[in-house]
């Protein structure tokens, strides 16, 4: 289906947002580059999102995901600016993501894709797979049906509690979020009781200043 004009604004806005900053813009964002209206904005997501041109998360100010879009997931170049940094992530219990964005990491590694980004590491509780309290993570988003190998550290949130960085088992309906910490017991999920979506795979932990213990 085309686009109608008012939503193919929108579009465009999201695409150029993306190829420039290598992650979604917020609705705010929008509406300033748009000026346009916050119902306006909202109503041209609806019908972008319900004919499937993106998709969007709930509890993160950059929820918006293009569809098809062939940039989104093509090696990039280093940017001047470096990685996003998105918030923080706890590495300890499920907590509630700080997810605005507060500056760039600048590093370098092979394999690149636009849509990564970094998550600073609040907690312990991984320290044992060399990710230390205050660390940063770098953080490659997934598909909503992506299943991590067992064992794989990955970005997950649990629907109620928020969210964890964790090394993933899943059998069947029942998913193990394990620590790398002894001091922390494994958080066990029942899939037919309980909403939990991986939200990225780990690349890479980058620490400089935080100190393994």
């Amino acid at each position: 289906m085309a686009v109608r004009k008012p939503h193919g604004i929108v579009l465009s806005f999201i695409e150029a947002y993306w190829r420039k900053h290598h992650n979604s813009p917020t609705v705010r964002e929008i509406i300033n580059g748009t000026e346009r209206s916050h119902g306006s904005i909202q109503n041209s997501l609806k019908w972008l999102e319900k004919h499937q041109y993106i998709t969007r998360r709930k509890r993160t100010s950059r929820s918006i995901k293009l569809i098809n879009f062939e940039d989104a997931n093509l090696p990039c170049p280093p940017d001047p600016d470096g990685l996003p940094i998105r918030g923080e992530i706890s590495a300890g219990y499920c907590h509630d993501p700080a997810t605005e964005a507060h500056g760039y990491l600048n590093i370098e590694y092979s394999g690149r894709k636009h849509s990564d980004y970094v998550l600073k590491i609040s907690g312990d509780s991984m320290v044992g797979a060399g990710i230390p309290d205050g660390a940063y993570v770098g953080i490659r988003p997934v598909a909503d049906d992506y299943l991590p190998k067992p064992g794989e550290i990955v970005a997950v949130y649990v629907d109620g509690q928020g969210s964890t960085l964790k090394h993933f088992y899943q059998k069947e309906s029942v998913v193990v979020l394990e620590a790398a910490n002894p001091k922390y017991d494994p958080m066990i999920f029942d899939l037919d009781t309980c909403a939990l979506r991986v939200q990225g795979t780990h690349i890479f932990t980058h620490w400089q200043s935080a100190a393994l213990i």
